[in-house]
């Protein structure tokens, strides 16, 4: 068995002439190799092996077929490693090789009952270089070409670093030098998942935040690790459907894992190197702002606008909406852009590396540093809705982040806590959260609004027309801030 660990990048189809100009091919060992691959991807009808997380291909280099078994694994920022079988192919399915028994059981008998055949095929052509690095070599593939399923085609247009010996830390060096100039997207998905996704041809679907990973009996640089990852996960899975889809929830969930792994680096900061969460925290809050007006335009439409047209479709409702509508296109596009220009991966190399380098945890304490970061946290909170007691509108706004904090710590720590006290706080955190969020909603909407309209009358009109609408929840909000800030400053923290 072999173990396969590589980075996959997302190449732009305008950044291969930069790409073939990069000054980082120079330093290969030999000439590119150059082959034209042609992949076949088998399974059963009910997609058993995809099921079970395996992947089973023929391919075609030149006159040799070679037959590969993959297990796949969780992909984060581009990188994996799975354990590979790769062998001649003699003309029928051959699995004694498999050294998992589990698995060649499944194989076996899937082949030995005729259920194994061909759903989908890739075809490109692969430049390889070479590279030494360290006792070993690191590869690196430049693929073009196309995905092939049910009649559908998706362009291959990526790179990936391979590594052949050489260590972990070559490959995030070559990593950042090329995505430094080149429009890269750190790419989670394997060409045999973008096959499957053609060929059941479903729409993506926005993806929520998961259960915390933390596990109870480790460290806290292991417990921040895997949060950290889980963060990752969580962005990539929405980008996807961010890039295919002008669905407002992708953007939403980007944000919000964005935000989680923010709170995470503050979180999780005392047991982290010195600078660690400074250093990440600009890029961050970068893509983060990139997405943040397109978030804020697109609550304006659905949650504020939306609502009013359904009640009164009076035509200066419809002229606004189109006003807004022209505006959060150019946002959208400049959203587009930067997702795909680098940065995102400039910022996932950054956080592999910073996690690839995180210490062993040595003496660090998971459930100390729980129990001071929470009680940190729930003082701040509490501290916060003393200042907003006067109902000031900039207090409740910096009494929601505190809240917005103080969640997703809980929801972190939450395997260290009592299941029921923890989804009562939990619960509770939220609901005043989207209260205060709507105050906030409000104040970001009335500057766009009134922009939109200019001096024209009936969109003024119409601007007038949405406060009146939403004055009522307005006011309730506000007229029961009172008791809200009562109730979390007595909330206690779950244990």
């Amino acid at each position: 068995m072999g173990r396969e660990t590589e980075l996959k990048l997302a190449l732009a189809e305008h950044g291969w002439r930069a790409f073939s100009r990069h000054p980082l091919l120079r330093q290969a060992v030999t000439a590119p190799q150059t082959h034209t691959l042609r992949n076949l991807y088998f399974d059963t009808p009910d997609f058993r092996l995809r099921e079970e997380r395996a992947a089973l291909r023929l391919r075609r280099v030149g006159r040799r077929w070679l037959q590969t078994v993959k297990c796949a694994s969780a992909a984060s920022a581009g990188l994996s490693s799975r354990p590979e079988w790769e062998q001649p192919f003699t003309g029928q399915f051959d699995f004694s090789q498999v050294d998992d028994a589990a698995l060649r059981r499944l194989l076996e008998g899937l082949r030995d009952r005729g259920l194994l055949a061909q759903v989908f095929e890739t075809n490109f052509e692969r430049r390889e270089w070479r590279f030494e690095a360290g006792d070993g070599e690191l590869l690196l593939m430049a693929d073009r070409g196309m995905i092939e399923a049910a009649g559908r085609r998706d362009s291959i247009s990526e790179l990936e670093l391979e590594l052949a010996g050489a260590p972990i830390e070559a490959l995030l060096d070559h990593a950042d030098t090329l995505v430094r100039t080149l429009p890269l997207r750190a790419e989670s998905r394997s060409k045999a998942q973008r096959g499957y996704a053609l060929i059941e041809d479903k729409p993506c679907q926005p993806v929520r935040a998961t259960r915390s990973p933390v596990d109870p009996e480790g460290g806290a640089q292991d417990a921040f690790r895997a949060v950290a990852l889980d963060c990752i996960q969580h962005y990539q899975a929405n980008e996807v459907g961010a890039l295919q889809s002008d669905a407002p929830e992708f953007i939403h969930q980007m944000r919000v894992a964005l935000r989680r792994l923010r709170s995470a680096l503050r979180l999780f900061a005392p047991a982290l190197p010195e600078g660690m969460a400074a250093d990440l925290a600009l890029p961050l809050r970068a893509l983060a702002g990139d997405l943040g007006e397109l978030r804020d335009r697109d609550v304006l439409q659905s949650e504020l606008l939306a609502p009013v047209i359904t009640h009164d479709a009076a035509d200066h409702l419809h002229a606004l909406d189109g006003a807004l509508h022209a505006t959060r296109q150019q946002v959208r596009d400049r959203v587009q852009k930067a997702l795909q220009d680098g940065r995102q991966a400039r910022l996932m190399m950054a956080l592999l590396r910073a996690l690839h380098e995180l210490p062993p945890d040595g003496e660090s304490n998971l459930r100390t540093l729980a129990h001071k970061r929470l009680a940190r946290a729930h003082a701040r909170m509490v501290d916060a809705c003393r200042h907003a007691a006067d109902g000031d509108i900039g207090a409740l706004h910096a009494l929601r982040i505190d809240i917005k904090r103080l969640r997703y710590a809980i929801e972190f720590f939450a395997p260290l806590l009592g299941p029921r006290k923890t989804r009562r706080a939990i619960g509770a955190l939220m609901q005043a959260q989207e209260d205060l969020g709507f105050l906030n909603d409000l104040s970001q909407a009335g500057p766009r609004l009134l922009a939109a309209a200019g001096d024209d009358p009936d969109l003024l009109a119409a601007v007038a027309l949405i406060a009146r609408h939403h004055l009522p929840r307005y006011r309730r909000i506000v007229g029961d801030a009172p008791k809200l800030l009562k109730r979390l400053s007595r909330m206690p923290l779950p244990r």
